[in-house]
């Protein structure tokens, strides 16, 4: 859609992506659920029972942060691509995979792996609630329960778990952005 071209293919974009990643995880596991396991049948509605009872769920969890990040993706190549250095490199006449695997895509990746790790994180919180939906085992059930129980120590380290999984996996994403990214070490 560079330069004007195909308008409408961008506005669908928009459009598609902003509704899906405004709807909760829990909307959509019940609308999957209702879809796909009860009016179809190809699924199973809860429970853990194999591969195909893991396909639901993490469609559910998945679709709003991929839409999240599609979004991003697009609005910052479409920066990046009408940048100076960028604009440069393409004068040389440099073959398109170099062009874009060495120019574009490291300046690209840096606000992706950075939002890529603030969503994944987030998508614990997304995970328990997934849980309860789908009826798996887990801290999602273990911390509804203690929540109609009133046990506030299993409350506490539960969201305490929680809490270091997600700074572990920021802390990750933040180590793989200076392996990455030189410009990241610096600072």
């Amino acid at each position: 859609t560079r330069g004007g071209r195909a308008r409408w293919l961008d506005t669908v974009f928009g459009i598609a992506t902003g509704f899906f990643s405004s709807v909760p995880q829990y909307v959509l596991g019940t609308l999957l659920v209702t879809v796909f396991a009860v009016l179809l049948g190809l699924f199973p509605a809860a429970g853990v029972h194999g591969p195909a009872s893991f396909v639901l769920p993490t469609i559910a969890l998945a679709v709003a942060p991929t839409c999240t990040i599609a979004r991003v993706v697009r609005r910052e190549t479409a920066v990046v691509l009408e940048q100076d250095y960028f604009r440069t490199a393409r004068g040389w006449r440099l073959s398109h995979a170099r062009l874009y695997l060495r120019y574009a895509l490291p300046n690209i990746l840096t606000v992706t792996l950075t939002l890529s790790g603030l969503l994944l994180a987030g998508m614990l919180g997304g995970a328990l609630i997934m849980e309860t939906v789908f009826a798996w085992p887990g801290l999602g059930r273990g911390i509804v329960a203690a929540i109609l129980s009133r046990d506030y120590p299993v409350i506490q380290g539960i969201i305490l778990v929680l809490g270091m999984l997600a700074t572990a996996l920021i802390i990750l994403v933040d180590v793989l952005l200076a392996l990455i990214d030189p410009r990241a070490r610096k600072s």
